[in-house]
């Protein structure tokens, strides 16, 4: 497994106000050229603290140092699920209160009654917009 930890270090867009968007935000997804489109995508949108982890078990590492505010998770990932990823995150201290979004390509309303009860409050369908996620992420912040 690749895994990865990035920033760019600039600092968030002047069209977000201080306090309103999140400001740490993690990416979860097998899928190294998916993972990183996005993250580009968060960049451009002024979210510029992020982190990407290319596998379940490297999210939960990052996690645990990083304290994201936001994580987007693919639900089907190769290590664990997406689903198994949610429950371990909300059970630590650290990551408890994260707000969680999952990404899949799967349309099945079953995965989004199971993402609900895993603690997802959204839900996105890859891929993935650029007007949804910002919407999402605004939203995140009320």
């Amino acid at each position: 497994m690749h895994d990865r930890e990035t920033t760019n270090g600039k600092r968030s867009s002047d069209k977000m106000t201080l306090g309103t968007a999140p400001k740490r935000i993690l990416i979860v997804d097998d899928d190294m050229r998916a993972a990183d489109s996005l993250e580009l995508m968060l960049h451009a949108s002024g979210y510029s603290e992020t982190r990407v982890a290319y596998s379940g078990y490297a999210a939960l590492v990052i996690a645990a140092d990083f304290r994201p505010e936001v994580a987007l998770l693919d639900l089907s990932l190769l290590d664990i699920t997406g689903y198994e990823l949610a429950r371990s995150l909300r059970e630590r201290a650290q990551t408890q209160n994260l707000r969680l979004i999952a990404l899949t390509s799967s349309p099945e309303h079953a995965a989004r009654e199971q993402a609900r009860v895993a603690g997802f409050e959204r839900y996105l369908m890859k891929p993935v917009a650029a007007a949804d996620l910002s919407a999402l992420l605004e939203s995140a912040a009320r």
